[in-house]
């Protein structure tokens, strides 16, 4: 299914995919439906979120660090368990809002704390 996202958004369109997994709580559940649309150079910056080939899967996950050509991302849901790829690799990204930016900073700086809070989350959420 994301490979058909992938091929949608280098048309230059939008589109519409469900999450899966739990790799992007708090911010975004298992089954919740996000806008992508296609990613620009000036959307290349710490915190967004993208959607991106991994090399063995698709994801969307935040990206958390730049480094010249390369990429690398992180699901908030994760404490470890980073994605570094290319840009090219990187063909969409979620418009989120500057009030969920700012809640993804914190989040990100609590990083090594966040399992506390995830356990809890994941409990709640999967019932």
């Amino acid at each position: 299914m994301f490979s058909i996202a992938r091929d949608i958004l280098l048309e230059g369109s939008s589109v519409k995919v469900s999450v899966k997994g739990q790799s992007m709580l708090p911010f975004f559940r298992s089954g919740a439906t996000v806008l992508l649309r296609p990613i620009r150079e000036s959307d290349f910056r710490k915190y967004n979120v993208v959607m991106a080939d991994a090399g063995r899967n698709f994801v969307i996950h935040r990206i958390i660090a730049l480094d010249g050509e390369k990429v690398t991302l992180l699901g908030d849901g994760n404490i470890y368990g980073t994605e570094t790829m290319s840009r090219d690799k990187v063909y969409g990204i979620i418009d989120c809002s500057r009030t969920h930016l700012f809640l993804a900073k914190l989040w990100l700086l609590i990083r090594p704390l966040r399992k506390y809070p995830l356990w809890i989350i994941r409990r709640i959420t999967s019932k």
